[in-house]
């Protein structure tokens, strides 16, 4: 494993909570694009949206309940505050998204491309990462109670002042990590992941140079 890097948590200014906006409630939608609409403050609940495109829109505010995203873009979005419950992100493109303060319970990221995201001082209740490029995300200052974190890249991740107590990462990929060591106990790592957490903390290792 290579040195360790420290770097300034990605932490995304306030704003005042976004107005109630569009609903979609009970329906199933493909190939449709919101990228040209206000949908600040969406809520879908008990949806189904295939190949639709939310990049570089503002989802601030946003409530989803009970619905499936397959193959969706949120590239670049600003979901700041966002409330998720219930939720399945399955291929989807969330890169650069910014879910910071929001809300999440019982939901499953399942091979999607994360990388650069930030969930800065969000809660995480029961949420799942499964085969999810996450490199370059922010977990800065977040409650993860539990979440799991399985066959997933995390390289440069930053999980500064999170609590990683009862996380395993022990067979996801990272080289760099950044983490705050007294909110490392009882975190589940790889034995090769001991060792880079080792030399991180200024320990020599037995039979290296």
């Amino acid at each position: 494993m290579a040195a360790w890097k420290r770097k300034t948590p990605k932490l995304t200014a306030l704003r005042e909570p976004a107005e109630a906006g569009p609903i979609l409630r009970d329906c199933v939608l493909a190939n449709e694009s919101f990228s040209s609409i206000d949908t600040a403050g969406l809520t879908a609940d008990n949806a189904v949206l295939t190949d639709c495109s939310f990049a570089e829109n503002d989802l601030a505010g946003a409530v989803f309940i009970d619905t499936v995203f397959e193959r969706c873009d949120f590239s670049n979005v600003l979901a700041a505050r966002a409330d998720v419950r219930r939720c399945e992100f399955v291929n989807c493109k969330l890169t650069g998204a910014d879910f910071s303060q929001a809300s999440a319970a019982d939901v499953l990221f399942t091979q999607c491309d994360m990388r650069y995201s930030n969930f800065s001082f969000s809660g995480l209740v029961r949420a799942e990462f499964n085969e999810v490029q996450l490199s370059d995300s922010d977990f800065f200052e977040c409650t993860l109670k539990p979440v799991s974190f399985k066959n997933s890249r995390l390289e440069n991740v930053n999980f500064r002042e999170t609590d990683l107590a009862g996380i395993d990462l022990s067979d996801c990929r990272f080289e760099r990590l950044e983490v705050t060591p007294s909110k490392l106990e009882g975190c589940r790592v790889s034995s090769e992941q001991a060792v880079g957490f080792a030399r991180m903390f200024g320990l020599l290792v037995d039979g290296e140079s």
